[in-house]
């Protein structure tokens, strides 16, 4: 059987002390009407919105207004934009697996994006923009909003923002392997990781779709690789903190794990995992 794993790039920045339950990334920027004003325009992705935990508080329960959304962050503290997708009203329900539950919302809110998140009237030098979903009393640019909890917000690669994963990482081919030797087979590929502004940086690196940042190669979950960062085999989603100059380069190790559950049926499988950068 032969085994493939593609590699989605994204850079985020990790928005809350929480666990994270939802992973956003902007996938293009680039200059908006008035780029002099700081006006800018996002490709987004809303990659996962994981079950939310029972105690979950929503931040906004009993405010007279408020909204879920799909938006920006507007200013340097976090508030909202204008919002670029309204989901729903939310200020009833006290809890964010509430929220989540909300028929049509879930769908909503991951469903591949159909128009641009445009942000205006803000300058950018010490703002890292970016999309994700907030709460905010309004749908408007508001001082009163912010992410939702739990969120891994993507700030904006260049030309608008400061970091990118260079785009040169390869595919991992694990090739033709026998079902006997699938268990403990890996391989490993480097990450290149490129600022214009010195940073520190956390690459953290997770499956699509999934709650427990494997990547599952086969629906029945049979085959599934494990994602590990660094020389010392740092989980994925945990992250691997490195440090970029102004105008330099840096790189860590990604290395995947193939595990097996019960018997794995002869084929051809693939699965796919979102590398983002955060902000630590």
């Amino acid at each position: 059987m032969k085994v493939f794993l593609s590699l989605l790039i994204g850079a985020v920045m990790f928005s809350s002390t929480a666990s994270a339950s939802v992973f956003s990334y902007i996938t293009e920027s680039k200059p908006g009407n008035n780029p002099n004003n700081g006006d800018a325009n996002y490709k987004y992705v809303i990659a996962r919105w994981d079950p939310e935990l029972p105690t979950t508080r929503n931040p906004c329960f009993r405010w007279s207004k408020c909204y879920l959304t799909i938006s920006h962050k507007h200013t340097a503290a976090g508030t909202p934009g204008a919002a670029t997708v309204e989901l729903a009203k939310i200020s009833k329900y006290e809890y964010m697996r509430d929220v989540q539950n909300i028929p049509g919302v879930l769908a909503k809110a991951t469903a591949p994006a159909t128009q641009w998140a445009v942000h205006t009237g803000v300058r950018l030098q010490n703002n890292q923009e970016c999309v994700g979903l907030f709460y905010q009393d309004r749908t408007g640019v508001t001082s009163n909003g912010g992410l939702i909890p739990g969120s891994l917000c993507g700030i904006a690669p260049p030309p608008i923002g400061a970091c990118k994963i260079n785009n040169t990482i390869p595919d991992i081919n694990f090739g033709s392997i026998s079902e006997a030797e699938l268990a403990g087979q890996s391989k490993q590929v480097n990450i290149s990781v490129t600022c214009n502004l010195a940073m520190d940086v956390l690459v953290i690196a997770t499956g699509v779709n999934v709650t427990n940042g494997r990547v599952n190669l086969r629906p029945d979950n049979s085959l599934y690789a494990n994602l590990y960062l660094g020389g010392n085999d740092t989980p994925g989603e945990a992250g691997y903190r490195i440090h970029v100059p102004a105008g330099g380069t840096n790189s860590v190790t990604m290395k995947a794990v193939l595990g097996t559950n019960g018997r794995v049926q002869a084929g051809q499988f693939e699965g796919a995992a979102a590398l983002i950068l955060t902000v630590p």
